[in-house]
C-alpha cells in the first residue's frame, strides 16, 4: 500500500453522494441544516466508482488455515457462512441468530462460559458473534483460546459441542427470556446516549435500512422462539460453510515486540 493508493482511495468514496451526516441532541434542525448546506454544501457532487458486487460464489467444503505469528497463545476462529439481514419484515433467520449468539455468550452465564471455561476448563477464553446488521455476507463466529495444557482442537470440538447441544436439546424458555431481556435493555441504554443514537442511526442507514426500523428490530428480537433458536442451531453449523483459522505462536522475542506481527504464514 502506498501513499498514492489511500490519496486515490478517498478521491474516490469521499463524496457527497456516500456519505451520511447524523445530528442527534437538543438542537434546532433548521439551524443543523443551515450549517450543513454552509459547509458539506460547499463540496462539490461527483460520481462513485461502480461497486463491485459483495456476493461470494456458495462455499462446498471445510477450509482450514494456520497462521504463524509472534503471540503467547494459540487461538482459534470459527466462521460460518449464515444469512445477514435484508428486510426486517420477512427474514427470521437473522433474529433467532442473534438470539443464539447472545444465549452462548451474553454474559458469563452465558452457555460457552459456562461450560467451556468453567465447566470442562478447556478454554480460557471463549465467545460467539453475529452482526445483524451489517453490509455485504454475513458471518457467525466462535472464537477461543485453549486452557494450558489443551490444544485448539479440543477448543473446536467443544465451540461446536455446544452449538449441536442447542440444535439436539433446545434451549429452555426461562433462559431465552432472561438473555431476550438482557439484550433489548442493553439497546434501549445505549439511546441514554447521544454517541450511541447517532451510531445507531447510522448504522441501520448505511446497510440500507431507515433509523425508523430500530423499534422494529427490538420487536423481531423479542418475538424470537426457543424453537427458532434450535432450529438456526441445526441448520448453518455444519462443514460446508464453515472456515476455520489457527493461530500458531512463534516465539515472541524482544525485536519481534519492536517490530510487531509480520504477514504470518498460511499452510494447506
Amino acid at each position: 500500500m502506498r501513499a498514492d493508493d489511500a490519496r486515490a482511495w478517498y478521491r474516490d468514496w469521499y463524496a457527497p453522494s456516500n456519505a451520511i451526516l447524523v445530528v442527534v441532541g437538543d438542537v434546532s434542525a433548521q439551524e443543523a441544516w443551515r450549517l450543513a448546506e454552509r459547509t458539506y454544501g460547499r463540496i462539490e457532487p461527483r460520481a462513485l466508482p461502480q461497486r463491485k458486487p459483495q456476493a461470494e460464489p456458495q462455499q462446498r467444503g471445510l477450509r482450514r488455515a494456520w497462521v504463524e505469528a509472534p503471540a503467547e497463545n494459540p487461538y482459534v476462529a470459527l466462521a460460518f457462512k449464515v444469512p445477514r439481514l435484508a428486510d426486517v419484515e420477512r427474514d427470521g433467520d437473522p433474529f433467532a441468530l442473534e438470539m443464539l449468539a447472545a444465549v452462548l455468550d451474553a454474559d458469563d452465564n452465558g452457555r460457552l462460559t459456562r461450560g467451556i471455561v468453567r465447566g470442562s476448563r478447556v478454554a480460557n477464553q471463549v465467545g460467539a458473534g453475529y452482526g445483524l446488521v451489517a453490509r455485504g455476507p454475513a458471518l457467525f463466529v466462535l472464537d477461543g483460546t485453549p486452557a494450558t495444557g489443551r490444544s485448539t482442537a479440543e477448543v473446536e470440538q467443544a465451540l461446536r459441542g455446544e452449538v449441536a447441544r442447542i440444535a439436539r436439546d433446545g434451549v429452555r424458555e426461562e433462559e431465552l427470556q432472561r438473555v431476550k431481556a438482557q439484550y433489548v435493555a442493553g439497546e434501549i441504554y445505549k439511546r441514554d446516549s447521544a454517541m450511541g443514537q447517532a451510531m445507531e442511526i447510522a448504522t441501520l442507514e448505511l446497510a440500507g435500512f431507515s433509523h425508523r426500523d430500530a423499534d422494529r428490530v427490538l420487536e423481531r428480537i423479542r418475538a424470537v422462539t426457543a424453537a427458532e433458536v434450535r432450529s438456526v442451531a441445526g441448520r448453518y453449523f455444519g462443514d460446508a460453510g464453515l472456515s476455520a483459522v489457527t493461530l500458531v505462536p512463534q516465539p515472541v522475542s524482544a525485536a519481534a515486540q519492536r517490530r510487531g506481527p509480520g504477514p504470518g504464514t498460511r499452510h494447506p
